[in-house]
């Protein structure tokens, strides 16, 4: 059983949904509106927005944690595509939405700034008048300034799963590796499953520039889904900007 397979087993568990982030990612919205979550996941935040009755498309790369979205939407409006995050044109085939979202930290993982670039251009050109995108990522500020070294661990012991994270920066600074442990306890005994990602240690300035760069004039930074103050030891950066 792989990393991903175990990990989509247990990630309700790992990633609770949180109620700051569905009020963050509702807020501003009208009623009835046309939405893309990408990089959904389990499709948790999917599923919220959906349940409020707005029409809401989530893709993930990841089939068997888009079975359990598929579950949990049951007959709510969110349909789930199977799909590289980047290729979403492909599903979406020219439709424009009112709200796009990236978050838990999805964006990092493409291949390099090149693609993030050409990435954030097409959700720029995929939002209507007054359209939003929000996107999340952890604040690689604070890790490269600080030399940090890990997260801190999720532990949901009494659920029998533990989730460790650490970081293993490059000389550059401009990658590191994500190197992660999943630990599920069950019967008093412990599996453990490892993982390494190369991830992009994007700073603030950066993601700012390329919003920019795609055409977005408003954008609002945040260091937390609760609407906190960004600054450089904000344990994440929450982007949000608009298509004028």
């Amino acid at each position: 059983m792989n990393f991903y397979k175990e990990l989509s087993r247990v990630y309700d568990i790992v990633f609770k949904k949180d109620e700051a982030t569905v009020s963050f990612l509702k807020k501003g919205l009208n009623s009835n509106s046309d939405i893309l979550d990408l990089a959904c996941g389990t499709g948790t935040y999917s599923v919220e927005l959906a349940k409020d009755g707005h029409n809401v498309t989530g893709i993930d790369l990841d089939a068997d944690m888009l079975e359990l979205a598929k579950t949990k939407a049951g007959d709510d409006s969110a349909e789930f595509y199977c799909e590289d995050m980047t290729k979403f044109g492909q599903i979406t085939k020219g439709m424009l939405f009112d709200r796009i979202f990236c978050i838990g930290n999805s964006l990092v993982h493409l291949n390099n700034r090149n693609e993030v670039e050409s990435f954030i251009k097409e959700i720029y050109h995929s939002l209507k008048k007054d359209g939003s995108v929000i996107i999340q990522i952890i604040n690689y500020d604070r890790i490269i300034d600080n030399d940090i070294k890990s997260l801190p661990t999720i532990d949901r012991s009494s659920e029998g799963v533990k989730f460790i994270r650490n970081y293993n920066m490059g000389k550059e600074k401009a990658a590191l590796d994500f190197q992660t442990e999943l630990i599920i306890i069950s019967d008093e005994q412990e599996r453990s499953y490892t993982n390494s990602v190369p991830l992009l240690a994007l700073r603030s300035t950066e993601l700012v520039e390329m919003l920019k760069k795609a055409g977005f004039s408003k954008v609002e930074l945040y260091g937390g889904f609760n609407e906190a103050e960004f600054d450089k030891n904000s344990y994440a950066l929450i982007v949000k900007c608009y298509r004028i």
